[in-house]
């Protein structure tokens, strides 16, 4: 396992994760400086959670991306939010102060912008699109080279996900979207980002797709939760992790989660794995306050401390 939790004498639970490689030389640096400078202002992003049932537990749609360390390499579909998803979309479900009050957030603005970006990144990189015609649900069967096509322009910011939903007529379906979790990544790393978790079920008569133009260099797939945890190596994880390493001419580095995974992946996956169905998952309240792991020393390393 990647992290670990122990009990302080005052009773409450303390979690203590792995600071990769990647991050090491900037930990160590920040704690030469002292601990408790103000890192850079973190970014607004958003990610969604998709899961569905499988055979032997709940399973989440994952991605592998050696190039966002911000994110981990490891992570669920998200990204940044953009100037763009402030533009009007004809809207289904809870309204954005609704939203706002969901994710514990005064910014009714900011509240819009992160569940607009959570759906267009997720359609992005994931194929899978939160909307449909008004009065018929969900569309399916969202494939094909127009809908690539449609992808592969809003990856570039030439078209906005209001501008992809009204060419098409589509309602932005809001209510297929539960709040999760908020993490922000701790100060000593230097793109920070301050990122809305949410959760969905895979949408009756959609399959996900990579995006073409990132197939080469990434790799999006369903992970057994539970399995990644307990088992990593019965999953694709590990071998992703060693043909990035060969890469890079570090073959024979031993698999850890929290090399290619946040601590908000990780929290996040054991939720899945503790959870007895999708839709257990997906009803289950979350507490929205923002959780920020610190860095500190244990036995010589450096480590991250979340105290809960």
């Amino acid at each position: 396992m990647s992290s670990s939790a122990n009990t302080t004498a005052r009773g409450s639970a303390e979690r203590l994760f792995h600071v990769p490689q990647a991050h090491r030389k900037a930990a160590l640096a920040w704690l030469d400086r002292g601990v408790g400078i103000h890192g850079s202002a973190p970014r607004h992003a958003s990610s969604v959670v998709v899961v569905r049932d499988g055979d032997h537990g709940v399973e989440a749609l994952m991605m592998f991306r050696p190039d966002r360390p911000s994110f981990g390499q490891l992570s669920f579909p998200g990204g940044l939010l953009e100037p763009s998803d402030d533009e009007p979309l004809i809207w289904s479900g809870p309204r954005p102060t609704e939203w706002a009050n969901k994710l514990g957030s005064d910014d009714i603005g900011l509240a819009r912008r992160a569940v607009v970006a959570a759906a267009r990144r997720v359609f992005v990189e994931t194929g899978l699109l939160f909307a449909g015609s008004e009065g018929d649900g969900i569309a399916e069967h969202v494939d094909g080279a127009d809908w690539m096509l449609a992808r592969q322009q809003l990856s570039d910011l030439d078209i906005s996900f209001a501008g992809v939903l009204s060419n098409r007529v589509f309602a932005f379906r809001t209510e297929l979207l539960r709040p999760l979790a908020r993490w922000m990544t701790s100060d000593f790393v230097h793109q920070r980002v301050d990122l809305r978790y949410f959760a969905a079920v895979l949408p009756v008569g959609q399959r996900c797709s990579p995006l073409k133009t990132r197939a080469r260099d990434s790799w999006l797939g369903w992970v057994d939760a539970a399995t990644l945890l307990e088992h990593p190596h019965d999953t694709a994880v590990p071998a992703l992790f060693a043909d990035r390493n060969a890469q890079h001419g570090e073959s024979g580095q031993e698999f850890n989660l929290g090399e290619v995974a946040t601590p908000g992946v990780q929290t996040i996956l054991g939720m899945i794995a503790r959870a007895n169905s999708a839709i257990a998952f997906l009803s289950a309240r979350r507490d929205m306050t923002v959780q920020t792991p610190s860095l500190d020393v244990r036995n010589g390393d450096p480590v991250l401390v979340l105290n809960n």
